[in-house]
């Protein structure tokens, strides 16, 4: 059983009729395609991943019960077509254990919830790191810039940042092409157009300090 245990919480989301290679291949494909980046964003995305594996075996479980109609009383009965006795024996599964049927899709709706929320979170934490990303790294590309412009070299773990000096270089390379490429689309992605603009640029307004003023004797 204890191969059958996933995670630190001990809960049982594989059971022993299940394959735990579907499951960790289902589960890898559902938590990658997440994105996680932290050890909470993927205890959430991994929610998510078992929230589904477990609505995935109510739908298995439904249509095993209305299978198993076929093969008891529910579908001891003559019809003059297949599909037509198909249909009677799935009606009659479901009204005999109409019950169960409630269950499952109560039990299902709890899990749809779960899931729901998981991702709420999950998206909330991305949303807030990447903003934090962007903040860090717009302040790391200033003093960059700025430590360059000086003709000094730039140690961002001086001021704390986690970048390393290469990561700093190559996302202040990216914005400038992008700046270069939002140009071009301004000039309609014309060469001659494109190349006056690049040579006059608007030049960048400058303010002056304002300084407060002191009130007469």
């Amino acid at each position: 059983m204890n191969a059958l245990r996933h995670g630190l919480t001990a809960r049982v989301v594989v059971l022993p009729s299940e394959d735990m290679d579907a499951y960790n291949a289902f589960s890898k494909e559902i938590v990658d395609c997440l994105d996680p980046q932290t050890p909470v964003e993927r205890q959430f995305a991994q929610t998510v991943a078992d929230n589904q594996w477990r609505i995935n075996r109510i739908r298995s479980i439904e249509d095993g019960m209305l299978g198993m109609g076929h093969f008891e009383a529910a579908g001891n009965f003559d019809c003059p077509t297949a599909e037509i006795h198909s249909a009677m024996t799935a009606a009659r599964a479901f009204r005999d254990g109409s019950k169960a049927f409630v269950n499952l899709s109560i039990y299902e709706q709890r899990l749809h919830r779960s899931m729901k929320e998981a991702l709420r979170q999950l998206k909330e934490l991305q949303a807030e790191r990447r903003e934090r990303r962007k903040t860090e790294m717009d302040d790391a590309i200033r003093l960059r810039k700025a430590a360059e412009m000086k003709g000094l070299s730039y140690d961002p773990s001086a001021d704390n940042f986690v970048y390393a000096s290469a990561e700093i270089a190559a996302e202040s390379d990216r914005r400038d092409r992008l700046h270069d490429a939002g140009i071009a689309e301004k000039a309609g992605f014309n060469l001659a157009r494109y190349t006056a603009v690049a040579r006059n640029p608007v030049p960048p307004v400058i303010l002056s300090p304002v300084f407060p003023q002191k009130d007469a004797a």
